[in-house]
């Protein structure tokens, strides 16, 4: 009798993991392919896409007829892959998506292999297909010589923009349980203002709230709504060139503050600052004060930027350099020269304007001031 409940369990616990590997597999997505012009076999490497560093989360073999095959668990599902081939440059990507996808490329053409056999892959093949020709159609006008005009050339550029945009719409109002959308969506994120993006995450909240590529854009509109128009201006305490005074944001209470975030090495910048130091004579009678924010890590760098520009006023840094500088971060700077008008409350008045914008946002100001 013992004997017999010692049977009954080990074969409960082998129908049990069977049923479990079973399900595992059926959820899987299980990758097969061919790349013709492989002689050799090599080793593949599939990484998550769009992931600076990344280990890669599985590696497998291409045979010397170019064959291969490999799968990815459940737990990996619904996210974006490259795949490289070991002494190859360029890699193909892929959805790993649950069932069978298929991939079928060149050797020294990897970029446009064929990726095929599930929802979200086809609809992945037919956006590379658009870039594709997007790409062929620019380089043929680029590489045409004198055969086409400058307003030719940008004309199609233009064009280009607006396709890529209605590209992009379409497949984000037609197909909002896609992530292939989803990654389409966050693509220009760097671009687009708070509001913007909360549009796209009330389209996909339901759909993908756990997702990385919605909780980027997310983070990135809750920086971007703290240093909009309206919101007080985070603060900061920071250096002075002289490497050991401080200087803080909220200091300079009672007045109107420029912050203008720029940088030694930024050439755009060390333009912009001519412009700045007109704004500056033109408008320091009226109180009117500048806290240039060097993202410079390199303090002899800086302070030959700020002797040889001839920026007067007030100056600042972190010393961290670049994005990485904590207060960059806060007021999601993701490029320089960014600028912002704070008002005497240490509230966001405008943000990122032409010159010419913020000539006139400061003439009214003080026009209004006066009376």
């Amino acid at each position: 009798m013992k004997f017999n409940h010692q049977l009954a369990y080990i074969i409960s616990c082998i129908l049990l993991f069977t049923t479990f590997n079973s399900f595992a597999q059926g959820n899987a997505c299980s990758v097969t392919g061919n790349i013709s012009g492989i002689t050799r076999e090599g080793k593949i490497t599939i990484s998550r896409s769009s992931t600076p560093g990344s280990v890669p989360v599985k590696t497998a073999v291409i045979k010397n007829n170019g064959d291969f095959s490999f799968t990815l668990p459940a737990i990996l599902l619904n996210d974006l892959y490259d795949l490289r081939i070991e002494g190859m440059q360029g890699d193909m990507k892929f959805i790993a998506e649950k069932g069978n996808v298929k991939i079928k490329g060149k050797k020294n053409l990897l970029y446009k292999a064929e990726i095929s056999g599930s929802p979200e892959n086809d609809r992945w093949n037919s956006y590379q297909k658009f870039l594709i020709d997007q790409s062929t159609k620019s380089n043929e006008m680029t590489m045409g010589g004198d055969k086409f005009t400058r307003e030719e050339r940008l004309a199609l550029f233009y064009k280009q923009q607006a396709d890529k945009k209605n590209y992009a719409d379409s497949l984000i109002r037609n197909h909002p349980k896609s992530v292939v959308s989803l990654y389409v969506a966050q693509i220009p994120l760097m671009m687009l203002k708070h509001n913007q993006i909360d549009s796209l995450l009330a389209v996909f909240k339901a759909y993908f709230p756990a997702h990385k590529y919605f909780i980027a854009m997310k983070t990135r509109a809750d920086i971007l709504r703290k240093v909009a128009p309206g919101a007080i201006a985070p603060d900061f305490t920071v250096i002075k060139p002289d490497g050991k005074t401080k200087i803080s944001l909220a200091s300079f209470r009672g007045k109107y503050v420029l912050l203008d975030f720029w940088a030694s090495w930024c050439v755009p910048c060390r333009e912009e600052n001519v412009h700045t130091k007109k704004l500056y004579e033109k408008f320091k009678s009226h109180g009117l004060e500048i806290i240039s924010f060097s993202l410079d890590s390199d303090l002899k760098a800086w302070k030959e930027a700020l002797e040889k520009d001839g920026l007067v006023w007030h100056n600042a840094s972190d010393l961290v350099g670049g994005t990485k500088s904590p207060v960059a971060k806060k007021y999601g700077i993701d490029g320089i020269p960014a600028i912002w008008l704070i008002d005497p409350n240490g509230k966001i008045v405008v943000e990122n304007v032409t010159r010419e914008a913020l000539e006139k946002e400061l003439e009214s100001i003080y026009a209004n001031s006066k009376s």
